[in-house]
């Protein structure tokens, strides 16, 4: 007891020295604002052996997080193990992927998760989640063994502001649910400890309702509950003799809240200011009259946006005596646009076309999904209540997306059900008053980025101050010639790059005539810098289908294993390769093609080698037509047939040295033993320019005195990102014969406005049994406005 009455005292000491709370909050607001994830998804549920489409958007305070480049998105079973891993580049606070789902994948209820390396600071429980149903007809699920407990209910008794007061009128919040989650309806009545009955309630949306009593000293409450025809007894939080009570309600476009004092006759519990926080922001700080028992205010709605308002009161050392959450509704987040049917077809494979427009040009970047799905899901979230709503509060939220369907009385009540009962989440006064605050270890990597450390082979000091050359060579081909500094202990940089798959890249010492350059990778691989440990989910119940959708599951199960099995049966047919030549093998690995593909002449010494001991130049020498070769053994020069300039001097031919351009110095002394393959360029092209060029690749095989440094280093890049494939049946040449039934008719995450362009459009083509599709388009602006539509089409 003592010392938990001595760490109560530092505790107080500690906020009273520290800075004050609106101070401290422009802290949070510069350093500390985390950032929220929002997961456009083409589907509600899938079936097993289709795509995931998706399309993330990352939002710091009210815009686009402009602090993370890369995020990680995780499918997950009910056991927490990755199924699948993307890792994706983060352009205009948002990122394009997909998970293939596998025919084979178990049927259950899996998670998605995300992160971003920024929000990994702030911890797992601030990470994105998401449930999905994945049906698979070939493995169905049962019943699970602890489904009675799981539909045992829980209810819970919140007063208004924290504090259950006595002698004064107190508003009780209730939120019933059960194990899973879904609200469960409640009535009942509150008990004296004696029997007297004090009041009745009863649940009024969602398992959630309120009511209010005035609460007698020395006594204790308890609840008789009646939920699902059983009776549930809970006893109500313990009663405080003295302390602060709030009321808040919304009058004339204002927040008006009374606090009682009455009851407080300890110093430390007298209210001295009333503080508003939206988004990291104090919109105001109103100070409240010693003298007076009952506060009353108003928080105009001019000073508010659209969001969670958190009410918090302090006394006069900034200790907070109670809290309360408020959802403000301006409608500021609502953009202008609107969405217009070009044409609207309702026959077999006809097609669809639609416009969005909005009255001025705004940047922004948005997504549309069309789908036609037996499916239809009630607890439904979506961008604007995961942005605005469910990302900053505790607990689970039944159908977050019914909250912004209106902004009537009734919806306005409802949502203050919600905020009444579920907790904040963003941080803790007792934290951030005393300085704690995430320590920011993670930091963005800047896409990917490579640090290394450059030595000299010879003696292995740093090549200090040195140009590298790189060539970097993605996995589809492109080849890129870089050039880049090492500082003055050997180290360099190159960030900022986006690649899929895998790339190599080749360092070599320019300064020197060997050009070699040792380099040792220092940075992590961005798989590696995402690490996230495997940690406790959000619950996960699969959602069991009746008859009927389960008889809509195998028809849509047999219609995707068709269609794949086309897809795919190119694939299935075993072809005896022909074998690769070792030039063949050698060119996939060294040859990036950025000199060009037309060679005039190649010399393969991996096929033919020899034994002669010339020097490059020399072996050249009268072995191949057209080129002549001068001076020697420092000052070659090659020329290729005369060519000579308009002043009429000669043009000599460019000399490349596995790729990089090189003086004839620098390869004179380069034995024709050591080299694998040589390459003559005409006049023109990418490498021969107006004299030719001749390209020298050496062997691999420890006999070069390059070959310690043209080995590649291969990098990881990002996931492999697919394209969506909408069919064309306005084209004549398509494969039109097959039976189309299709779920995901359009997908489409790459629409965008600019200030140049104030609309974007886009079509699609029916299925075989257009009875009905939706179309879902989300989306964020520059300036933070948020975009929804729904708009359902049928027969």
């Amino acid at each position: 007891m003592f010392r938990n009455c001595l760490s109560l005292l530092i505790l107080i000491a500690n906020i009273a020295n520290a800075q004050t709370p609106d101070s401290i909050i422009k802290t949070v607001q510069r350093q500390y604002t985390a950032e929220k994830i929002y997961i456009h998804y083409d589907q509600p549920t899938y079936i097993a052996g289709e795509t995931i489409w998706f399309k993330a958007y990352i939002m710091q305070g009210i815009y686009p997080s402009q602090k993370s480049t890369v995020i990680k998105i995780s499918l997950l079973n009910n056991e927490g193990n990755n199924i699948q891993e993307k890792i994706l580049p983060v352009n205009g606070g948002s990122a394009v992927g997909q998970f293939s789902l596998p025919d084979t994948l178990p049927q259950g209820n899996y998670t998605v998760k995300a992160t971003t390396v920024v929000l990994m600071n702030y911890g797992f429980t601030n990470y994105y989640y998401k449930n999905i149903d994945i049906y698979n007809p070939k493995a169905q699920a049962k019943l699970n063994d602890n489904v009675v407990a799981l539909n045992e209910p829980t209810i819970y008794f919140l007063p208004e502001g924290g504090n259950f007061v006595a002698n004064i009128k107190s508003i009780i919040a209730i939120k019933c649910a059960d194990k899973k989650g879904l609200p469960l309806a409640a009535t009942g009545k509150i008990y004296t400890e004696t029997g007297q009955e004090v009041v009745t309630f009863a649940t009024i949306h969602d398992g959630m309702g309120k009511f209010e009593f005035v609460p007698k000293l020395g006594e204790k409450y308890t609840a008789q509950c009646t939920i699902n025809n059983s009776t549930l007894n809970v006893p109500l939080p313990k009663l405080m003799e003295q302390g602060l009570t709030i009321e808040t309600e919304k009058i004339n476009n204002n927040i008006h809240f009374t606090l009682n004092a009455s009851t407080i006759l300890n110093d430390n519990l007298q209210p001295s200011y009333l503080l508003g926080v939206q988004e990291n922001v104090v919109v105001c700080k109103i100070p409240l009259q010693s003298d007076n028992k009952i506060k009353i205010g108003n928080i105009p709605y001019s000073l508010l946006t659209t969001g969670i308002l958190q009410l918090t009161v302090f006394n006069a050392t900034h200790t907070p005596l109670l809290e309360r959450l408020v959802f403000i509704n301006t409608g500021d987040y609502i953009p202008e646009g609107k969405l217009i049917p070009n044409k609207i077809g309702l026959e077999a494979r006809e097609k669809n076309s639609f416009t969005y427009q909005i009255p001025d040009s705004l940047s922004g970047t948005f997504s549309v999904s069309v789908t036609s799905t037996a499916f239809e899901q009630t607890n439904t979230d979506n961008l604007i209540s995961r942005l605005l709503l469910t990302a900053d509060i505790k607990g689970i939220v039944h159908n977050p997306a019914y909250y912004f369907e209106s902004n009537d009385e009734v919806h306005q009540k409802n949502l203050d059900l919600v905020m009444l009962t579920h907790g904040w989440t963003k941080y803790k006064w007792s934290e951030i008053l005393t300085n704690i605050f995430p320590s920011m270890a993670f930091k963005d990597p800047n896409y990917i980025t490579l640090k290394c450390i450059a030595t000299d082979p010879a003696n292995g000091n740093p090549l200090a101050k040195k140009d590298l050359s790189v060539i970097v060579k993605t996995a589809d081909g492109l080849a890129d010639y870089l050039s880049v500094p090492t500082d003055e202990k050997g180290y360099f940089e190159l960030g900022n790059m986006t690649f899929e798959d895998t790339c190599s890249f080749v360092f070599k010492n320019s300064a020197t005539i060997s050009k070699r350059a040792n380099i040792k990778m220092i940075s992590n691989k961005i798989s590696n810098i995402l690490y996230t440990p495997k940690t406790v989910l959000p619950p996960t119940y699969f959602t069991i289908p009746d008859a009927n959708k389960m008889m809509y599951i195998n028809d849509r199960y047999a219609f995707n294993k068709e269609e794949k099995y086309k897809t795919i049966l190119l694939d299935e047919i075993k072809i005896q390769a022909k074998k690769k030549s070792e030039k063949e093998k050698y060119e996939k690995e060294y040859v990036s093609g950025r000199l060009g593909n037309s060679a005039i002449r190649e010399i393969d010494f991996l096929k033919e080698p020899t034994n002669s001991n010339f020097n490059v130049f020399d072996y050249l020498q009268n072995r191949v037509a057209g080129i002549q070769v001068s001076g020697g053994p420092f000052d070659y020069q090659l020329n290729y047939r005369s060519t000579r300039s308009l002043s009429g001097g000669a043009i000599p031919m460019a000399i490349f040295l596995d790729e990089f351009q090189v003086d004839a110095s620098q390869v004179a002394t380069l034995k024709i033993t050591e080299v694998a393959l040589i390459k003559v360029y005409n006049i023109g092209g990418l490498a021969g320019g107006t004299g030719g060029a001749v390209a020298i690749y050496t062997k691999k095989d420890g006999g070069s005195t390059n070959a310690a440094n043209d080995t590649p280093t291969w990098v990881e890049g990002f996931t492999t990102t697919k394209e969506f494939f909408s069919p064309d049946y306005s084209n004549t040449e398509q494969d039109n014969a097959k039976i189309d039934n299709r779920t995901t008719l359009y997908w489409n995450p790459y629409l965008n406005l600019s200030a140049a362009k104030n609309n974007f459009s886009f079509s699609f083509y029916n299925t075989d049994n257009p009875k009905k599709y939706k179309i879902v388009l989300e989306g964020v602006y520059e300036d933070g406005k948020l975009l929804h539509i729904e708009k359902t089409i049928e027969n």
